[in-house]
């Protein structure tokens, strides 16, 4: 099978091209920063913006069978300052590549890059893909968007997808450590990580959430589980596509259905690694105490368990990257 990943050179995309690689498909990824480290085992590659015209004639050449939609801009606190930004790469774009897909003869399946971000501050947890759509954010609001947008291209197109909504991806690839994320990223684990690796002073946000620590709880899932749901999902489409004629769009958490405080990680990391400094400061505005999936819904349905999102794997995957020679 042939496979587009768009945003394949970055951070998750690189990890679901290997693992469509590793099954034995036919691997394309399309991405406008160029790391060659992501795309050393795929069968071609494409540095251009994935809406740009010479990437979607690719598309009427290649003919895939499933496009995986990584590619877009993904932070939430700069989304807030420059919105247009955020609607222009995730949503103009994403429309341009799906009205090219819609008039393909052959109809890829899409996976699409979602994020607990669409859930904003939830009251309850584990929150279960039934739970209110409420983001807080422009970025959040253009995964939101890009959902029903899907939603409407199945009905009207016959294009099936999956909308996996990820809680906090990361982690390294866990045989190798040659594929993670670029220094500079702004969750706990890796600002933790290169302030250890790097003697720098290190700062924790807030110690005053309801939770058992003080330290907000956030449901980390490996970037290599990640992968895996994608596999999965690939699967299920096949077998779905047996029983069912008409197209469907569909949503899944992929996280593990437990959480992990950010006080838990910090003290891992001190512990096996060392802190020079660290300082506390004020909580950010808009994080709630408990961020936790409910990942039933894939576990029973795709058949998707992860395997690799213990606190221990995650850090110390990531650490061997960071370190790597």
């Amino acid at each position: 099978m042939k496979i587009v990943v768009t945003g394949g050179c970055g951070y998750i995309g690189s990890h679901v091209a290997r693992a469509f690689k590793q099954q034995g498909h036919n691997v394309f990824i399309i991405d406008q920063v160029d790391r060659a480290h992501t795309r050393k085992d795929v069968d071609g590659y494409l540095i251009k913006d994935f809406a740009s015209d010479v990437a979607l004639s690719m598309l009427h050449t290649l003919e895939p069978d499933v496009i995986v939609h990584c590619a877009g801009t993904s932070l939430v606190g700069p989304s807030m300052t420059n919105p247009s930004e955020y609607y222009d790469n995730n949503i103009a774009k994403t429309i341009k590549l799906l009205n090219v897909v819609k008039d393909l003869q052959k109809k890829p399946y899409i996976m699409f890059s979602s994020s607990a971000s669409v859930y904003g501050q939830p009251d309850t947890w584990p929150i279960k893909e039934d739970s209110a759509i409420q983001p807080i954010s422009a970025y959040g609001n253009t995964k939101a968007m890009t959902e029903v947008i899907l939603r409407d291209y199945a009905a009207a197109y016959g294009i099936s997808s999956i909308c996996f909504r990820y809680f906090n991806a990361a982690g390294a690839e866990p045989v190798n450590f040659d594929l993670g994320q670029e220094s500079g990223a702004t969750h706990i684990v890796a600002r933790v990580l290169e302030a250890s690796i790097d003697g720098t002073e290190f700062t924790l946000n807030g110690s005053d959430f309801d939770t058992h620590d003080g330290s907000c709880i956030r449901d980390y899932v490996h970037v290599w589980d990640l992968a895996q749901a994608h596999i999965k999902g690939f699967e299920f489409f096949n077998k779905s596509r047996n029983i069912e004629q008409t197209a469907g769009s569909y949503v899944f958490n992929l996280g593990t259905n437990a959480g992990i405080s950010n006080w838990e990680i910090v003290r891992y990391v001190i512990e096996h690694y060392g802190l020079e400094t660290l300082m506390i400061m004020e909580r950010r505005y808009g994080d709630p105490d408990v961020l936790i999936a409910d990942a039933s819904l894939a576990n029973d349905v795709l058949d998707w368990h992860p395997e690799y999102s213990n606190l221990e794997t995650i850090i110390d995957s990531a650490y061997k990257w960071y370190t790597r020679v």
